[in-house]
């Protein structure tokens, strides 16, 4: 499901799931291009653990702040929604940095998104809207994959539980029941 989307397009649903971030965030002082990068990550990952599928069409990538979006994708609907008048980009000087937020211009159209989708959305941003960009990015630079992928390699979202642990016992048997489950069933 994952690979879905080889190309540099968006959904629809990717379009309002910008605009409903927006305006999740557009109040929160630390909210800039960082915190919308990593709201998407944390977003699609936790939905793609959840559901098996994300949320959004975007694919992400090695940044030196951590995993984002692949430019391309997010910049050119960036673009396209600033064109349309959907969103506008304000800059403004934070602790010695220009920080850029997108604001939306109108709502989201949420029933582009199950009840279940948003329920998600909204705990991921509860969980990361007053987070610093410093430190959600320093966070995002914990994950394995983030940690040896090449810059700008593609982090398909299955590496987000990537770990250092050993698997335990209770996870090798659970591991082997459901190869086993899908032996015994591909038998048939």
């Amino acid at each position: 499901m994952i690979a879905a989307n080889k190309t540099n397009s968006v959904t629809e649903k990717t379009r309002e799931l910008l605009i409903y971030i927006a305006n999740q965030l557009q109040d929160k002082p630390n909210y800039g291009a960082t915190l919308l990068n990593k709201a998407f990550y944390f977003i699609d990952s936790v939905s793609y653990l959840k559901r098996r599928e994300p949320i959004s069409s975007f694919l992400y990538e090695k940044q030196k702040n951590g995993p984002t979006p692949k430019p391309s994708q997010l910049l050119s609907l960036r673009d396209e929604l600033c064109e349309n008048g959907d969103i506008t980009i304000v800059e403004k000087e934070r602790f010695g940095f220009i920080q850029k937020k997108l604001i939306a211009k109108r709502p989201s159209n949420n029933e582009l998104f199950s009840k279940d989708e948003i329920i998600l959305i909204d705990e991921v941003l509860k969980n990361i809207c007053d987070i610093s960009a410093t430190d959600i990015s320093d966070f995002s630079h914990q994950f394995m994959a983030w940690k040896y992928a090449r810059d700008r390699e593609e982090l398909p979202l299955f590496t987000y539980l990537l770990t250092y642990k050993t698997a335990s016992e209770n996870d090798r048997n659970w591991a082997n029941s459901k190869l086993n489950q899908r032996v015994t069933m591909s038998n048939y």
